[in-house]
């Protein structure tokens, strides 16, 4: 098999787990020498199929934007993948929980770009000078690996494990310190978490510049619409049936999904 039908088999592979809700043998154990580089052309692979099939993006996801993470996955930065508009739940929606395999939550700050963004040399402030609207978000997360054994390159390869996202009202980011925006999440009227925009690389525009600076080397960069989730405020918590996930943001407004 060559290179290249090795990573559309492994996408295929992927993309099958996701169908069929069953995880599979991780990659450390099936493709012990896949490295990360290769890991994002499978995911490039799975987001090409999709678009094939009549799938839309909507933006992407930026993922391990904390030091604890990336010492866990042994990286010095953080991962990327893409959302789709099918995957896009209205707030105060419900998800079943039978399209699943093993959901787990996060809440997070979302942008929306009002033109495009691309590095190099994107910052910060740079970064905050292309969006468009802030908001609130809930992302759901579901690996498509068995009992969430995964690393650096079990996550970019499954797409970030990038499954829903849940978005609040859009709102201007003038005069907002996304830095201090404070955030409790609760889980069926219980706190779980409490987080401030700080938890994201110190600041979520920090997120959103390095995003563009890394996928101008792979597409270009972040397009005009695209909504990017800039990475988690919390731990990830999973969910069951029956459960009700709530994200107040001072500042952002509150969020919310239910499981069933």
């Amino acid at each position: 098999m060559t290179e290249d039908n090795f990573i559309d088999d492994l996408a295929r592979r992927y993309l099958a787990a996701e169908a069929e809700r069953i995880g599979l043998e991780p990659i450390s154990i099936t493709c012990p020498h896949l490295t990360v580089e290769e890991a994002y052309r499978v995911q490039t692979a799975i987001v090409a199929s999709r678009l094939r099939g009549g799938e839309r993006l909507a933006g992407k996801k930026v993922g391990a934007t904390n030091e604890a993470i990336q010492r866990a996955m042994n990286i010095a930065e953080p991962i990327y993948g893409h959302l789709f508009v099918g995957q896009r739940v209205p707030d105060g929606g419900g998800i079943s929980l039978s399209e699943l395999i093993h959901p787990k939550v996060e809440c997070e700050i979302a942008f929306t770009l009002r033109e495009d963004l691309s590095g190099p040399g994107v910052t910060a402030a740079g970064a905050l000078e292309a969006v468009g609207s802030v908001a609130g978000a809930i992302e759901i997360n579901d690996s498509r690996t068995r009992g969430w054994e995964i690393g650096i390159r079990e996550v970019v390869a499954d797409n970030g494990v990038a499954a829903r996202f849940v978005l609040g009202d859009d709102l201007l980011p003038d005069g907002l310190d996304l830095r201090r925006v404070s955030l409790v999440m609760e889980k069926n009227g219980s706190e779980v978490a409490r987080s401030t925009g700080a938890a994201i690389l110190g600041n979520p525009a920090e997120s959103l510049a390095w995003l563009a600076n890394k996928v101008a080397e792979d597409d270009g960069g972040i397009r005009a619409g695209e909504v990017v989730l800039a990475g988690s405020m919390t731990p990830m918590t999973p969910v069951e049936r029956g459960d009700l996930i709530e994200a107040s943001f001072d500042g952002l407004g509150k969020v919310s999904v239910k499981f069933h």
